[in-house]
Parts: structure tokens; C-alpha cells; sequence
């Protein structure tokens, strides 16, 4: 049994926390989300929904009764409880209504709440948000930056150093392009521990419910195409169209980028805009993987598969050249056929979508393949064959 008790805000020097008392199975905890004291301005106390969000997911997942003493906005209950949980029901998941109590709810609106926002992460799917965003009806004005998990599932000193990194990257690049910038921390990730995939679309919306008062409108990018779409518990990212649709307040609309897109025509739009040349950060390498080595001075290590995906895209495009301040053409260059071949495997080993749309944009290009990819791919194949023959 989870009971949310009560919302309240408090400051701690450059600070100001939203804070939350909360049972779970007979103990009490605080929860927070916090941001800097200067926000202050943009934080709602006449709902609980940020908490409420990050909850009920975990009630799910866990088959948990949640009790919110808290007022839920009235449209965010009906999302919950009457498009999202069928859907959890579809896939497996045994939680029921009668699980969840919110008997309190919050109508109130917010016209103050102007601004249009979304992550910057420098990848693909940001930038291509991005750029999109800023060509908008709805124009984007905000960036934001959230320690919801993508720095580290379960929270922690690791999760809080790469965030601390980051958000000072995104607080210059938001100064240099005009824009508005909003990080925000949270404990929650350490105390409702979920495996981060298939939890990250409610992770980061949370964090914008804290807002509501700033925004009116959230872009979110999409990981796949609304071609993939389906119900299943592995990845959020797969039905992130009903995530949008099902996660709302009184004031506050999510929207998915990118839906109709796949992540080659994604790199194909990011490739030309200039300020992605420069900025383009899709590596893989953190503190814990520290097994790729890199001696390049380039932001990406051009080692990892993330780093390998993008720029054999860019390579078949012929846009990779205008990239090399940030990937090292010399490590790829010396290693393209064995990354083609990587990517060939995962094609047909792997059934990997990201790949299909690679070999099918290199048909289209005419992107010539030499022979000894297919040899790479297919000694690739037999390797796991060989090993068991050796250990025999």
C-alpha cells in the first residue's frame, strides 16, 4: 500500500524543492522533485500530479493499492485510470481500478502557463525535435533537462555528476540560441527503483507536471515510428502516442515528434541544419563502460554501436564529412566495412528495425558495399558456433 499524505515546496540555498510525504508498506518517506529557487514561480501546489504519475506507474508494475490524500487534476485521473490502465491491462499487467483512490480532484487552469518546451540531449531524436520545434506553430522556447533515470536508473552520486555535466552543456547551448532553460532533480529514482526503459516516458513527464504554471505545451521525442507501434511492457517508447494522448492536466498537452518518421530520415533532417555539425553527441561511453577506448579528442568515442549506427546513416547519405569535429573519421574510415558488417548481422540476425531502414536508405542511395562486409557479416554469424566448438 502506497498513500500519498501531502505536497508542499521548500528552499535550501539555490533551491526550491517540491516536496511530498508519502507510506509505502508502513514507512514514511519524502519525495522531491527540486529545480532552482528562481523557478519557484512555476510550481503548482493544488495537485500532486507530478508524484501521482511516477506512482501509479510503479502501483502497476509492483500490483500495489496507491492512495493519493493529494488532489489529482481532473484530466490527468481520466488519463490514468481510463486510457492507460486498460492499456497496462492488455499487456499482462493485474492491476485494477479499484486499486486506486484519488477522490480529490483539481480543476484548475492555469493561463499563465505560455511557454512550448522539450529535452536536449544532442542525440538524433533531440535535435530533430529541436529543429522541428523551433519551425513550429507551436514554437518552442524552452529546453529542459531532467535527472529522471536516463543518467542512471536508480539515481545516485554517478547519475548526479553526468547530470551536473550536462546540464551546464544544455544552459550555454540554450543561452546561445535564445532560449529558455529548466533543469530539474529528483528523488524518486532511488526510491521507486523501475528498470528505465520501459518506465522512461513516465519518468520524464512527471518532471514537467511539476511545471504548470511554465508550460502549456511539451514535445517529447519519439524513439520509433507510429509504424512499430504496440502494447508491450518492454518499451514505453512503443506506444508513446497513447502516452501523449492519456498524459495530460488541465493545462498541459504532451506531444510526440517525429511519429511519422524513422530515425534514417531523422539523421537526414538533423544533417541539414548547421548547428547539429558541431553539437551531434549520440556516444554511448559513460563512466561505467569503460571498456571503448578512444584517443581522439572528439566528443563521440566512434567505437560504440550508437556512434557506429549514426555514422555509417550519415556515411550512406553523404553527409558525415561536415560531422568530423565530432565523430573521428580516421577510427571509422578504418573501420567502415567491419561496422557495415555489425549492422548487416543485426539486420538479419538481430531482425534490428534500425538497421532495415539503414540498408534500405543504401539501396535507395546506391551506396556501394564491398564484398568482404558480407564475409565480416556472415564470420560474425559463426562465431558463437566456433567459440562452442573451442570450449567443447
Amino acid at each position: 500500500m502506497i498513500q500519498l499524505q501531502n505536497i508542499y515546496t521548500e528552499r535550501s540555498n539555490d533551491r526550491v524543492y517540491l516536496k511530498s510525504d508519502c507510506i509505502i508498506g508502513g514507512e514514511q518517506q519524502t519525495l522531491w522533485y527540486a529545480t532552482a529557487s528562481e523557478h519557484e514561480k512555476h510550481i503548482s501546489i493544488t495537485n500532486a500530479d507530478a508524484f501521482i504519475l511516477f506512482i501509479f506507474i510503479y502501483a502497476v508494475r509492483e500490483n500495489l493499492e496507491f492512495k493519493s490524500i493529494v488532489p489529482i487534476s481532473k484530466r490527468l485521473k481520466f488519463g490514468l485510470l481510463e486510457v492507460l490502465l486498460p492499456a497496462f491491462q492488455e499487456m499482462g499487467f493485474q492491476a485494477k481500478t479499484e486499486q486506486f483512490s484519488f477522490e480529490q480532484e483539481d480543476e484548475t487552469t492555469y493561463p499563465e502557463a505560455k511557454a512550448v518546451g522539450t529535452a536536449m540531449s544532442f542525440g538524433v531524436d533531440s535535435f530533430f525535435t529541436f529543429i522541428k520545434g523551433l519551425n513550429s506553430i507551436e514554437q518552442l522556447n524552452y529546453l529542459t533537462l531532467f535527472n529522471a533515470g536516463a543518467f542512471g536508473q536508480d539515481g545516485g552520486k554517478k547519475a548526479a555528476e553526468l547530470f551536473q555535466d550536462m546540464k551546464s552543456k544544455v544552459h550555454d547551448f540554450a543561452s546561445e540560441n535564445n532560449l529558455g532553460f529548466i533543469w530539474i532533480d529528483t528523488n524518486l529514482n532511488e526510491i521507486f527503483k523501475m528498470p528505465f526503459v520501459q518506465s522512461h516516458t513516465y519518468r520524464n513527464f512527471s518532471c514537467v507536471l511539476m511545471l504548470q504554471k511554465l508550460f502549456k505545451t511539451y514535445y517529447y521525442a519519439s524513439t520509433f515510428s507510429v509504424k512499430d507501434f504496440k502494447l508491450t511492457q518492454s518499451d514505453s517508447s512503443n506506444y508513446e502516442l497513447l502516452n501523449s494522448k492519456a498524459i495530460a492536466t488541465n493545462s498541459i498537452e504532451f506531444h510526440v515528434s517525429g511519429l511519422m518518421q524513422n530515425r534514417t530520415n531523422k539523421t537526414k533532417v538533423i544533417a541539414g541544419s548547421e548547428i547539429t555539425f558541431d553539437n551531434l553527441n549520440v556516444c554511448l561511453i559513460t563512466p561505467d563502460n569503460k571498456n571503448i577506448k578512444t584517443a581522439n579528442r572528439t566528443q563521440n568515442c566512434s567505437k560504440c554501436f550508437k556512434c557506429i549506427r549514426t555514422m555509417v546513416t550519415l556515411d550512406i547519405i553523404g553527409e558525415l564529412n561536415k560531422f568530423s569535429k565530432v565523430f573521428d573519421l580516421a577510427v571509422y574510415n578504418k573501420n567502415k566495412n567491419k561496422y557495415l558488417a555489425s549492422l548487416l548481422y543485426k539486420k538479419y540476425r538481430a531482425k534490428d528495425d534500425y538497421a532495415k531502414d539503414i540498408f534500405k536508405e543504401a539501396k535507395v542511395q546506391k551506396y556501394h558495399i564491398a564484398p568482404i562486409v558480407y564475409y565480416y557479416a556472415v564470420l560474425r554469424a559463426f562465431q558463437p558456433i566456433l567459440r562452442k566448438i573451442k570450449n567443447a
